[in-house]
């Protein structure tokens, strides 16, 4: 047998293996996701945005994510926002006052495509403004594919979950985002704790994004305090010299938090 009929054996056999592959990934996709759904990533797959889709990497009230690989072997999340769950309901008022998103439609789909694409418009938002995000790729109604945190396959953790040698630094990094995120990006993340910041690479990363809001927005003023709140009490548990409540809210709004924002009643 001769080298070229060895080396046409191997490509047959080199296409079989990506079929199969193929069809596991598809049976995984079949499996897991509502028929919509699966057509979704089916034909970002067609487009050659997604390679293949694996394991989970997150589960939640309102989304799953899992891992992914693009046509570069580059690494990649899926987010995917469920279709059904009565949960969106409490976050009407993350949209409503959002000048962006002005004529959305009345109803659960089309409210849950809306949540999903504020969400890769703040993180477009958020990286030109140099805060730490996945990087969004694109959205398609209820399915968000962006940059997967971490390295072959092992998923950064959060925040809560890691053991920080040096706690001042990474406050005085979230601090210093929370600013860029008000002076440049003109947002607030609306839910900002330990609970929605990734650890990698010694750097704190901003996460989950859909409930962020623009700075007009009418309570714009009391989730920044709630923000600066959740981020001050942990960080204080960790025995860092933090900013007061106050005095942080004061430095980067220049005004002194009234008594309507420091009730946090939302």
């Amino acid at each position: 047998m001769s080298q070229k009929d060895i080396d046409q054996i191997d490509q047959k056999l080199d296409k079989s293996r990506m079929r199969e592959k193929d069809r596991d990934t598809l049976k995984v996709i079949e499996s897991v996701f509502d028929f919509q759904t699966s057509m979704l990533i089916v034909k970002l797959m067609n487009k050659g945005i997604l390679k293949e889709i694996g394991f989970v990497v997150s589960t939640g009230k309102e989304a799953n994510v899992y891992h992914a690989y693009g046509p570069k072997n580059e690494e990649l999340a899926i987010k995917i926002y469920r279709t059904t769950t009565a949960d969106f309901k409490r976050n009407w008022m993350y949209v409503e006052g959002d000048p962006r998103f002005k004529r959305y439609k009345k109803g659960t789909y089309a409210f849950i495509y809306t949540w999903a694409k504020k969400e890769f418009k703040n993180l477009q938002r958020m990286n030109k403004a140099n805060v730490r995000v996945p990087v969004p790729v694109i959205v398609s109604k209820n399915v968000l594919v962006m940059e997967f945190i971490g390295k072959k396959e092992t998923a950064a953790p959060l925040l809560k979950d890691v053991a920080i040698k040096k706690p001042q630094k990474v406050y005085s990094t979230v601090v210093e985002y929370i600013f860029r995120l008000y002076e440049e990006g003109k947002l607030v993340h609306a839910d900002l704790s330990e609970y929605n910041i990734l650890y990698y690479n010694k750097e704190p990363i901003f996460i989950d994004v859909s409930q962020s809001v623009l700075l007009d927005h009418p309570h714009a003023a009391v989730f920044l305090y709630r923000d600066i709140s959740n981020i001050n009490r942990y960080f204080s548990s960790l025995g860092v010299q933090i900013m007061t409540n106050d005095e942080l809210y004061e430095n980067i709004t220049n005004s002194e938090p009234s008594p309507k924002v420091k009730a946090i009643e939302i």
